[in-house]
């Protein structure tokens, strides 16, 4: 008989996911949100009506903010002191940090493939001479 508990889990629990530790999963109310955040009710507010923070429903009902939505209220926070940003500062650095991020997947990505395609040409390299080798072909390594 299967336990509640794996009942309820994702079927890779206990492989590469562990919901304790998942930053999607809502687990803070507001109140706790803006604590552990250090920021107001209304940064909260602010930052859904941006779309950068999106409450999620708990299990009990209640409405509920994740591990990253506490980051990102904490970034805005830092970027308010630290910085000095005012709203519309706040707007472009938020921005500008996700272009960053995509831009740095989409770098590695390319990477990737550079690495696939390097490989597949020394592979090719090494066949070529083989081929070469057997017809007796003398190969100027000096590339």
């Amino acid at each position: 008989m299967m336990s509640r508990k794996s009942a309820l889990a994702p079927r890779w629990y206990g492989q590469m996911y562990d919901p304790q530790f998942a930053e999607d999963i809502p687990r803070f109310s507001k109140r706790i949100a803006a604590l552990l955040a250090g920021v107001s009710p209304a940064t909260i507010r602010y930052a859904e009506a941006q779309g950068w923070i999106r409450p999620q429903v708990m299990p009990g009902g209640q409405l509920g903010y994740s591990i990253r939505d506490v980051q990102v209220l904490r970034r805005i926070r830092l970027w308010r002191e630290l910085f000095g940003l005012n709203t519309a500062g706040i707007e472009v650095a938020y921005h500008l940090r996700e272009q960053v991020l995509l831009l740095q997947e989409e770098l590695a990505q390319l990477e990737e493939e550079m690495i696939r395609r390097e490989r597949a040409l020394q592979e090719e390299i090494r066949r070529l001479r083989r081929l070469l080798a057997e017809e007796g072909t003398v190969v100027d390594d000096g590339l």
